[in-house]
């Protein structure tokens, strides 16, 4: 087994060649693509790296050692002090801007495959500031609002479980004649086996066995959880159809304790709010705007495929063709 080195509370595994530690080299990977931060003009401070006219200073190359220090676990940040560490990382950045250079003399970063997604991250960096300034610490969820949400929903909290079978048919019209049938003293069992369109639990009666909270869709959970034991459900509509639902079982449970469901809702009570915050602002900033959408222009077809606009040619006309 390969001898392991500590640093920093964890373990680095040594590599067979070169004795250096595999999680370094993903480290040093990391470092290969880290952006130089280099000076040109003149200065009185020890100069590192120089790459042509390119130099970078103590201070450049301490600085960049800290921003990789937020990007690799922390039981690497002992090595990252090691002279041997640094060597190599200095060797990244020389070759980085060696690789840099000759982009620069191609006039790569005119390109446009550079130029748009430069102006993707610009925007995207932009947007992220915005909402970070109009929502960010401004929107909060007080633990006493956690608390509150907790105590008037219970029924999220529950840890019961139910029994329950349904009848699931494909329209509403059908449910209500299942309804009407059940009333006439029809058994639930008799016509779940003949008109449910779900044959497994058909075969079993309607039977669907234990029903826990989060794995149905809302919409039956809803409906099945209102029920008492031995009641049979309105019709209820979900994307699969229309369900008759009996409840024929309920095993009551303690509910979650708020300590255990209070992270989990504070987040998501806080997600909610931060959305409707930001719904607001952006309808603030539209009707402070002009906005045109012309939809009849939607959608607009692929290069070489039919016009989704009636009378546009599939192709420009040919030179010396009539237009």
């Amino acid at each position: 087994m390969a001898p392991r080195s500590r640093a920093g509370g964890g373990t680095a595994r040594r590599g067979r060649a070169g004795g250096e530690p595999v999680a370094w080299r993903r480290w040093g990977i990391l470092a290969g693509v880290a952006v130089l931060a280099a000076c040109t003009g003149g200065s009185d401070e020890q100069v590192v790296v120089r790459v042509n006219g390119t130099r970078v200073t103590v201070a450049d190359f301490r600085r960049r050692l800290e921003a990789e220090r937020e990007r690799v676990p922390a039981h690497l940040h002992a090595l990252m002090e090691s002279a041997d560490v640094q060597k190599r990382y200095a060797q990244d950045l020389v070759r980085r801007e060696i690789l840099l250079q000759e982009a620069t003399r191609r006039q790569i970063e005119s390109r446009p495959v550079v130029t748009d997604r430069v102006r993707q991250v610009k925007e995207q960096m932009m947007l992220q500031t915005l909402l970070k300034e109009e929502i960010g610490d401004k929107v909060q969820v007080p633990e006493a609002d956690v608390r509150a949400y907790y105590e008037s929903h219970p029924g999220e909290f529950s840890r019961d479980r139910l029994r329950a079978g349904h009848i699931l048919v494909r329209t509403e019209a059908e449910a209500q004649q299942i309804l009407e049938r059940l009333k006439g003293k029809e058994g639930f069992e008799a016509l779940a086996r003949r008109l449910s369109l779900d044959s497994a639990s058909g075969a079993k009666g309607g039977d669907l066995g234990t029903v826990e909270r989060g794995s149905t869709v809302p919409e039956f959970e809803e409906a099945a959880y209102a029920l008492k034991v031995g009641e049979v459900s309105a019709p209820v509509k979900t994307r699969f159809g229309y369900h008759i639902i009996r409840v024929t079982g309920r095993e009551v449970r303690p509910a979650t304790p708020f300590a255990e469901a209070r992270e989990g809702l504070e987040k998501r009570l806080l997600g909610e709010r931060q959305q409707a915050a930001f719904e607001a602002f952006v309808e603030g900033l539209k009707q402070q705007a002009t906005v045109e959408v012309r939809e009849e222009l939607l959608p607009i077809p692929a290069p070489g495929t039919a016009p989704a606009v009636p009378g546009l040619p599939a192709t420009p006309p040919a030179p010396g063709e009539a237009k």
